[in-house]
């Protein structure tokens, strides 16, 4: 059968600690009382050390309603992103990251919010930041260049997680960037596609485990995806 829900968490180099994200996850899910999967994306360089993929396979073992998506990479976040969505059957899909920071809570509150309003796709909007200047730096003056670019009004904190889409509007919406863009793409493809866009007031956690995955050079990637869709219309 097909579940209403699908919650995809992104698991890239999470380690031991990927347990203590999809363990209460999986608790709140069952308690929910929807038909739900819930799809773990682990993929992996194939030349680096990462014991991710053993240990979502592992807690996949005994638990029929979780899948496990682990192959070799071939982009980074946008790519999993990506997988993620491709192997998701549910009506509703929302994807998280594994790292803590978006508090599990947040899949169900957006899940909820999209069944509300009847929503094609739908965004956390971090309200609260803990996760340092550095990061809120980067963010802030990403979002602004987005403003500048594309005129965008009614939303704000494009990368912000949890996302969330329909089936029926992953079908329709093209996410073609490898790497962080793809946040953004998201929402540019549902207002070209004229779809109804929902944002969910969120907490972002520090990130005690490991460091940022947005590095320097990130802020570069940002601004030339950015100039690209807007003058070309690909990322």
């Amino acid at each position: 059968m097909t579940p209403e829900l699908s919650a995809i968490v992104l698991c890239y180099k999470a380690g031991e600690s990927i347990v203590s994200v999809i363990t209460p996850l999986h608790e709140l899910l069952e308690q929910e009382g929807v038909s739900f999967e819930l799809v773990l994306v682990a993929n992996y360089w194939p030349h680096q050390s990462d014991p991710t993929p053993h240990i979502v396979a592992e807690f996949a073992r005994t638990r029929p309603s979780v899948v496990v998506v682990a192959r070799e990479k071939h982009g980074a976040m946008g790519w999993d992103m990506r997988s993620g969505f491709d192997a998701a059957r549910g009506d509703t899909m929302i994807l998280i990251d594994g790292d803590s920071q978006n508090p599990v809570q947040d899949v169900l509150r957006l899940y909820r919010l999209m069944r509300e309003t009847n929503a094609d796709v739908g965004k956390g909007r971090r309200t609260a930041r803990h996760d340092g200047l550095y990061r809120r730096g980067i963010s802030t003056g990403y979002n602004l260049l987005f403003r500048v670019l594309f005129g965008r009004s009614g939303v704000w904190d494009v990368n912000g997680k949890p996302k969330a889409m329909t089936r029926a509007a992953y079908e329709k919406i093209s996410i073609r960037s490898d790497d962080w863009f793809a946040d953004a793409e998201i929402v540019l493809e549902a207002q070209r596609l004229g779809l109804k866009i929902v944002e969910l007031p969120v907490v972002f956690n520090r990130n005690d485990e490991r460091a940022s995955f947005v590095r320097v050079g990130a802020i570069w990637e940002f601004v030339v995806h950015m100039a690209r869709y807007r003058f070309r219309g690909v990322p």
